[in-house]
């Protein structure tokens, strides 16, 4: 059990709701843990811990010793709480997508929180070419956070002629936008632009018939990936370690924990 110091929110905390019953608001959390269970071994009363529980926006909560990590001290307990989700489910998708040193990413909605995500560990994973696609208005705040090239996908020109001039050049593209709900449709487009037979295209969200392909079927087609983040303590450090790496930090605000915090939060 931890007592929470702070927490944070992500999309996906206001569409579990629809579909699970229970405590589930808030699954980043960082605190200072004040009950171990008899087998835990690797954590003790009073570590300071940042990770992942269903309900971790409340005063205490409860997590297993293998989806938390210990904070270190070059991050603040909110610094840490903005980790777990965006940033592991970054680190596993650009794995997915093989990234190296000197590799090219194309990161779609890059403004958002596992888009600003992909981009500081794609710059710490040794990428030499990181694209971002955002909006015009948010073009200098992922330029800020790493990216090299900036496409605005309000100007409809200006996206087709990237997509267009770019054909196999991309070992991975990162879409944190398609399927997201407003809309977007980049995966045919995307597909085009991968390295032919090594490039890899990871998706964070999709329709119904997506999930099923890519999660009950596993049919979906050779290079194209539906993550499903695995939350662990090795990738939490490793985060924490790549950020550090580039003297980086999670960009965020800080709500109070009231009523009013809660609504400007969501």
């Amino acid at each position: 059990m931890v007592k929470v110091k702070s927490a944070a929110i992500n999309p996906v905390d206001y569409k579990l709701p629809r579909f699970v019953i229970g405590p589930v608001f808030g699954l980043d959390f960082s605190g200072i843990v004040e009950e171990i269970g008899d087998n835990v071994t690797n954590f003790k009363v009073g570590d300071a811990v940042y990770g992942h529980a269903h309900g971790s926006l409340a005063e205490k909560a409860v997590s297993s010793a293998n989806k938390i990590a210990k904070k270190t001290d070059d991050l603040t307990f909110s610094e840490a709480a903005a980790l777990p989700v965006a940033y592991v489910t970054a680190l596993q998708g650009l794995r997915l997508g093989k990234v190296t040193e000197g590799s090219s990413v194309l990161i779609i909605g890059a403004s958002g929180g596992c888009g600003i995500a992909a981009i500081q560990l794609a710059k710490a994973m040794g990428a030499k070419r990181i694209i971002a696609i955002c909006s015009g208005k948010n073009s200098q705040l992922v330029k800020e956070t790493g990216a090299t090239e900036v496409v605005d996908y309000t100007k409809e020109s200006e996206l087709q002629s990237f997509f267009a001039t770019n054909k196999e050049s991309i070992q991975c593209v990162y879409d944190a936008a398609t399927g997201s709900g407003h809309g977007e449709k980049y995966t045919n487009a995307s597909m085009s632009l991968l390295l032919k037979d090594v490039g890899e295209y990871v998706q964070l969200n999709g329709s119904a018939k997506v999930w099923t392909k890519g999660v009950v079927l596993k049919n979906l087609p050779k290079h194209q990936h539906l993550i499903l983040t695995d939350m662990n303590t090795a990738d939490l450090e490793e985060v924490s370690l790549l950020l550090k790496k580039i003297n980086a930090k999670p960009l965020m605000n800080i709500m109070p924990f009231t009523e009013e915090g809660l609504k400007e939060g969501f």
